[in-house]
């Protein structure tokens, strides 16, 4: 807005709508790699502030960086970082990243957080899942007054979205996708089918849930901590029984579906073991959703008979549906995120023209100060009594023309960036006060 805006907003990210699953899973940073990776991050040259968010559909960059540095570069730099990070060549990323500046990055975030981003539209689990990443930012000590304001209004914007619209309604997810594939394969009901969970995180225990509803024989979880795995299938009851990750093999021996949704870094279920699998399965067909970033499946693994392998992108035919359900609902959640939008803006042009505010109101407050000396020394007979009535008086003059001044910049906060500009000018110009003034009084 101003020539003193001293922190420029910076989104950069990839996601489902810009890439393929396998060049979101080369990007993908789990939940023990964010501290370092955060680290790294904020250690990017006029980074000031930043926020990772990694999911299995997204992951983007929140930055405020300091102005003096947030040129075109900018962009370039976050690349980098990632490309660093990951040790991915940089041509890998061309024409699959996005990046958003300033109204629009904060635009993005809201809409991300709210579901209105998502594979499956008003699903609630980014919610969660942004809070955890802003969670992980504060912990490591990479937010400051920019980005804990804005992810704190995303976060209580998104909420408002799910309680005041029906975006979410049904809580159609990722997980209730995975099940409504394996629905549409073996028919309206899982009835009689044998059902492999391997994964006991949130992701395994809803799409689990799922599949009870929908009347699974039997539900085998794994899990690389077995007590997780037990934990999981007590809270599913009898149908559910928990298993050791080594029993893996004969567990997709004897399972009909299985839905992959584990935090490993590599497959867990690769081609020479399914291949072992399915001389014992005699021909029977395999049916995998592997709903992991990074995957739990080599996709290798397709091409062999009778496996029919399915990942997160091929869920989105399945979740059409349920998008083409939801989309009227979708202009009541941009009205709720579009107010927050600028009650966000509104409040950081605040803290741009609250420099000037500083300012003017010295300036006033000298000048009143310079009479009130010019004409006590024009009656130098006057006593003490009066000397300080005339003080007092070109007090309360100057302090209802600097509250009048007041008011009209901080107008400036509600109104467009190019508006303003030119009204903080045209009060700057009217006080007489320089720009290097503005600076020295900067409030930081």
């Amino acid at each position: 807005m101003s020539a003193n805006r001293s922190q420029v907003l910076v989104a950069l990210g990839i996601s489902h709508n810009s890439a393929p699953v396998e060049l979101r899973e080369a990007v993908n940073v789990s939940e023990r790699e964010l501290p370092s990776a955060l680290e790294k991050l904020a250690a990017v040259q006029g980074i000031q502030e930043a926020v990772l968010l990694s999911t299995c559909n997204r992951t983007e960059l929140y930055c405020a960086v300091e102005a003096s540095h947030a040129n075109d570069d900018i962009d370039a730099q976050l690349t980098s970082y990632l490309v660093a990070l990951h040790g991915i060549p940089i041509s890998s990323l061309a024409g699959h990243l996005y990046c958003y500046h300033d109204g629009a990055a904060a635009a993005h975030l809201m809409n991300v957080t709210s579901g209105l981003d998502s594979l499956v539209l008003g699903e609630y689990q980014i919610l969660a899942q942004v809070k955890t990443a802003y969670a992980a930012a504060k912990a490591a000590s990479t937010t400051g007054a920019l980005l804990n304001t804005l992810f704190q209004n995303a976060l209580a914007t998104a909420k408002r979205v799910r309680t005041e619209t029906e975006i979410g309604r049904g809580s159609f997810s990722i997980g209730s996708a995975a099940v409504e594939l394996a629905r549409q394969i073996f028919g309206e009901t899982l009835e009689g089918r044998n059902v492999l969970i391997l994964g006991a995180g949130k992701m395994s225990d809803l799409t689990a849930r799922h599949l009870q509803a929908q009347g699974a024989a039997t539900i085998f979880v794994a899990n690389r901590t077995y007590q997780r795995a037990v934990e999981l299938a007590g809270h599913l009851g009898s149908v559910a029984s928990a298993r050791h990750f080594e029993d893996l093999p004969a567990l997709l021996t004897s399972s009909d579906i299985v839905i992959c949704s584990t935090a490993a870094p590599h497959p867990v279920v690769t081609r020479s073991l399914l291949e072992a699998s399915l001389k014992a399965r005699r021909n029977r067909p395999l049916f995998l959703i592997d709903i992991a970033v990074p995957r739990d499946v080599e996709p290798s693994a397709a091409e062999l008979d009778n496996v029919y392998l399915f990942n997160i992108d091929d869920l989105k035919q399945v979740v059409e549906k349920s998008r083409a359900e939801r989309a009227k609902e979708v202009d009541k959640a941009k009205i709720i995120i579009d107010r927050a939008i600028d009650d966000f803006l509104i409040w950081w042009r605040s803290l741009e023209v609250a420099p000037l505010i500083v300012a003017v109101r010295r300036r006033i407050q000298a000048l009143g100060a310079e009479e009130a000396a010019k004409l006590r020394a024009k009656l130098p007979n006057i006593g003490d009594r009066e000397a300080g009535a005339v003080t007092a008086a070109m007090e309360a003059l100057s302090n209802r023309i600097a509250h009048s001044a007041t008011m009209a910049i901080k107008e400036c906060a509600g109104i467009s960036s190019e508006e303003a500009a030119q009204r903080l000018d045209a009060i700057r110009t009217a006080f007489g006060v320089e720009p290097d003034e503005i600076d020295q009084e900067g409030g930081k």
